[in-house]
């Protein structure tokens, strides 16, 4: 093991199996993001005219921009194994650790900017963007991914929410002056930022690689969830909690017979597995958002809340474990237990969403309440039930 070529080849490693899974997904939806970004673009024009005059723009804009940077991860392609070979090397990799933060750095500030771009005329409202104000914000994600870093020498608990509600407050002042062009204030801040930085970092500390294994394990996955969206990645992970009162609510609404097995099974799994189900939370919050703001709209963006629903919880069907099937229950049976799940959980979507639109009576008609309730029986029973196939070869080991 080279040293001095560790970092180049853990990056190059790390970047040769992602490309693979993303050229899939590049190839297969690229005219679907096309569209969806399209459609972004004309939403986001409706909801910059939208806003009133007297919401304070600069305020909401820094807890967007706070709330975007709060997730960052220092990747340090560290593997578990690192612990036993790396640990006695550990004062020759002070330069690894330099490009790690560097390469963080780097990716976040890139995101930053992209997302500024996107959004530039939101910003424009507020501020004029120049080369000072962009040099800022650079200077702001630079000052987050150290913050972030710092956190592996954090003891407690106590300590660790004191650091956090520092890097909360601070990140959102600093990015609220930018925007209110008050670059004494700002520049004074971030100063002192940096000073509490440097001295805590300058102490003598060995590196905490439980925490770093810990962060780049976390940051794969996050990675792997992505691509999960779209195709099935072998052995990801999932975290999942129990969710009593939904999973008591469950168990009463599906009778106790064989037939049901199914049923019953992916329903708690529907409830308690954290991915599907923030993602059914995420994506039924947005679709209430857009029927309050945009209630002229609000049906067209129903119908395509609906359609990412069901798309991305078709891979919960290959979520029962091998052990399951030793219940004598055929295929088919599985099959439209599955779909009869889908169904339920799109229903239960469309019904929120199209209540919500009853603030607007002008908006929630009859007619629409027809037309969701035929779009997701034909949806789920016409594209879902073809995508729908629980076999045996696909279920997880």
């Amino acid at each position: 093991m080279n040293i001095n070529t560790l970092w180049t080849s853990r990056v190059q490693e790390f970047y040769r199996k992602i490309f693979g899974y993303y050229s899939i997904i590049g190839a297969n939806v690229i005219y679907f993001l096309l569209i969806i970004s399209s459609v972004f673009i004309y939403y986001l024009h409706l909801f910059l005219q939208w806003i009133p005059p007297q919401i304070p723009v600069e305020a909401i804009l820094s807890l967007f921009i706070t709330l975007i940077l709060l997730p960052a991860k220092v990747r340090t392609f560290i593997k578990r194994a690192d612990i036993v070979f790396l640990l006695a090397l550990e004062w020759k990799l002070q330069s690894y650790f330099i490009r790690s933060i560097v390469y963080s750095f780097v990716i976040d500030a890139i995101k930053l900017l992209s997302i500024v771009i996107i959004f530039i005329s939101l910003f424009l409202q507020v501020a004029t963007i120049h080369l000072f104000v962009l040099i800022f914000i650079v200077g702001i994600v630079f000052y987050n991914i150290l913050m972030k870093w710092t956190e592996q020498w954090l003891e407690n608990h106590v300590q660790y929410i004191f650091h956090r509600l520092i890097r909360v407050f601070s990140l959102y002042f600093m990015c609220y002056f930018a925007l209110i062009s008050e670059w004494i204030f700002g520049l004074i801040l971030m100063g002192l930022c940096f000073i509490f930085l440097m001295y805590f970092i300058g102490k003598k500390r060995t590196v905490n690689w439980n925490w770093l294994i810990s962060e780049e394990e976390s940051a794969l996955l996050r990675n792997y969830k992505f691509i999960n969206n779209f195709m099935d990645v072998p052995n990801l992970r999932r975290s999942f909690r129990n969710r009593r009162l939904l999973a008591m609510i469950v168990k009463r609404c599906i009778p106790y017979s064989q037939s049901s097995t199914f049923l019953y099974l992916y329903s708690l799994l529907f409830v308690r597995y954290n991915d599907y189900f923030y993602l059914y939370l995420r994506l039924t919050v947005i679709g209430i958002f857009v029927n309050v703001v945009i209630p002229t709209s609000g049906w067209f963006f129903t119908f395509l809340i609906i359609l990412a629903t069901g798309f991305q919880i078709l891979p919960l069907q290959h979520e029962i474990k091998q052990s399951v099937l030793l219940n004598p229950i055929s295929t088919s049976q599985m099959n439209k237990s599955f779909l009869k799940v889908i169904l339920v959980i799109l229903y239960a979507q469309f019904f929120i969403l199209y209540s919500v639109r009853l603030i607007h009576p002008s908006t929630a008609t009859i007619y629409y309440l027809a037309i969701g309730i035929l779009f997701v029986y034909l949806y789920v029973n016409f594209f879902v039930s073809k995508r729908v196939n629980v076999s045996r070869s696909a279920i997880k080991e």
